[in-house]
């Protein structure tokens, strides 16, 4: 076909397509990219269907031909769309089912829909957050020990010599076995939480270690080289102490996690709305349960037809359809309708 009949093929399929009425259902703008008895799809609904996919697989589709093979999927989706409504399953219990659903989640997202963050939540609630949670932002350097407690007052002899005898044992059994002080504090340390652990006292802050030992033994243990055993003066007597682990400070300042606190409390927001709105219309339509019937629905041991969890899927809030702590998360693009199974080749020629 020359490019004067194309254009002139062209021109009659515009013409015609203005003579022929719409086809029911939702208005539709823009030119015509494809159009049939009964089917018009425009090249705004064309765009509005390709943005629904990712931009990976959008880029696939900037030449013609790519177009043209996006566009086949839309017009055998259509096609049989028509055809499935001839068939009178409009009206199938699950189309109206999956319906509903739809209609579910866009009411959700109509009213519920996610705005932005800091325009929602003024920045003196998301500093108010910050203060009430600091501990969330702010994590205090820590020390990971292992201890052996010689307690005062003991049998034995006063603390201090005896702790001193005892780290020059450790320190020479250390040179053939590095774990030495774990078996030695099973054996002889004073301390009973941490002694079936073989000592392990976890990591500790300096306020941790200045609550179990004092001021002067938290600062002690801080000044520790990795590795190396000690005795260090406590309030509970001397312990042997080994730093074996070291946690830096974590300061989170306000500035950066302004942005999060306000999208966690937007949502929490959102939520507590969805919550009151969800509560209004059950106390309109008066909602009663019959527990006497509901207690004699049998309940299957496997999910029933369709997508896992069906109606009854938690939300990303949790809960059933999002609530009651959340609302429901917005539907997915649908994706692209599957090509039909090529027909089979024809015959060769004799």
């Amino acid at each position: 076909m020359t490019r004067g009949i194309l254009v002139t093929a062209l021109a009659v399929a515009v013409a015609t397509a203005a003579c022929k009425p719409a086809p029911p259902g939702p208005q539709k703008t823009g030119p015509a990219v494809a159009q049939g008895e009964g089917l018009l799809i425009t090249a705004d609904e064309f765009k509005a269907r390709l943005d629904e996919q990712s931009p990976f697989i959008r880029q696939r589709y900037a030449a013609l031909d790519r177009k043209k093979e996006f566009l086949d999927n839309l017009v055998r989706f259509e096609l049989l769309a028509r055809a499935a409504e001839k068939e009178g399953l409009a009206n199938d219990p699950d189309v109206l089912l999956t319906t509903r659903k739809v209609m579910v989640q866009k009411l959700v997202q109509k009213k519920f829909a996610e705005g932005d963050p800091s325009k929602e939540i003024p920045e003196a609630d998301a500093q108010k957050y910050y203060d009430a949670h600091r501990d969330e932002f702010v994590k205090p350097a820590k020390v990971r020990l292992a201890g052996i407690l010689v307690a005062a007052g003991e049998k034995g002899g006063p603390a201090p010599a005896r702790a001193a005898k005892l780290l020059a044992q450790l320190k020479g059994a250390m040179k053939k076995n590095p774990q030495a002080l774990q078996a030695m504090a099973r054996e002889v340390s004073d301390d009973p939480v941490s002694k079936g652990a073989g000592g392990d006292l976890g990591f500790k802050s300096k306020d941790d270690l200045a609550k179990q030992g004092g001021p002067a033994f938290a600062d002690a243990v801080f000044a520790l080289k990795e590795g190396a055993p000690a005795a260090v003066d406590s309030t509970q007597g001397v312990w042997i102490v080994q730093v074996i682990g070291r946690q830096d400070e974590v300061v989170r300042t306000f500035d950066q996690m302004k942005g999060q606190i306000q999208a966690r409390l937007a949502r929490e927001k959102r939520t507590k709305e969805f919550d009151e709105y969800v509560k209004r219309l059950r106390e309109e339509a008066r909602v009663q349960v019959v527990e006497a019937e509901l207690e004699k629905v049998p309940v299957s041991g496997g999910p029933g037809p369709g997508a896992p969890g069906g109606m009854g899927g938690a939300g990303p809030m949790g809960g059933p359809m999002g609530g009651p702590h959340g609302a429901m998360p917005p539907p997915a693009p649908a994706p692209a309708p599957p090509r039909p199974a090529a027909p089979p080749p024809a015959p060769a020629q004799k």
